[in-house]
């Protein structure tokens, strides 16, 4: 799972807003692509329509060739489990250490103790983490924390990886960490779709960009 295709998607709310007029994209399976444009473009409702925290109000989003939009609650609950997401605000539960963090998804989904385990000190590995699997959030620096959203997202090893914003709070040089970090993920096979307005990061990385201005796709091209 892993292709991704929007097919004419139009999202109108009720106050009469369009947030995406007739977006029709392609994203193919493995791919690293970013969102970018200013506030208010869609790329929030892009991807919101994706993980299905949206409905369309015209049109069709497919992954790997199953319409999304029409999935019933159980579907929609494992389709969810092959998408990780990633967030600004990444919503870490003060109260529970870095470990209890990024196991969440995995208890939630009734796995076994012992592969918990095995998997989230995987992930914590691969954002240089592991060392401080027992401290709670408040503990961490910004950029440490929003790592762990990020070993959150990938414990469940998601065919597609969603990240609205992930570096909105950072600055330059942990930006740039937390991109290559989304690269290494995209080099294993995962499909990566990175919403963000910082257009020069995201022009040093050299993966092909989409660019939304008032809920249209105004042009398409390759960083470098």
């Amino acid at each position: 799972m892993g292709q991704i295709e929007f097919h004419g998607v139009t999202k109108r709310f009720d106050s009469g807003f369009e947030a995406l007029k007739d977006i029709t994209a392609e994203f193919a399976e493995g791919s690293m692509t970013f969102l970018t444009g200013h506030s208010g473009a869609g790329k929030s409702t892009f991807l919101k329509l994706l993980l299905c925290l949206d409905r369309v109000t015209r049109g069709q989003i497919l992954v790997n060739g199953i319409n999304v939009t029409q999935l019933k609650a159980k579907r929609l609950a494992y389709y969810r489990r092959n998408v990780g997401t990633v967030f600004q605000d990444h919503h870490l539960l003060a109260h529970r250490n870095i470990f209890d963090n990024v196991a969440l998804p995995l208890r939630v989904n009734g796995m076994r103790e012992r592969e918990v385990g095995r998997r989230v000190r995987a992930a914590l590995s691969r954002v240089g983490l592991l060392p401080k699997e027992r401290l709670l959030p408040q503990f961490l620096s910004t950029g440490e924390q929003q790592r762990v959203g990020i070993a959150r997202a990938v414990v469940t090893r998601p065919k597609i990886l969603l990240a609205d914003e992930p570096t909105g709070n950072l600055d330059p040089e942990l930006s740039k960490n937390i991109m290559e970090l989304f690269r290494q993920f995209n080099e294993v096979g995962t499909t990566v779709l990175v919403a963000s307005h910082d257009r020069a990061l995201i022009e040093s990385m050299g993966a092909p960009i989409v660019e939304l201005a008032q809920g249209r796709i105004v042009a398409g091209h390759r960083g470098g």
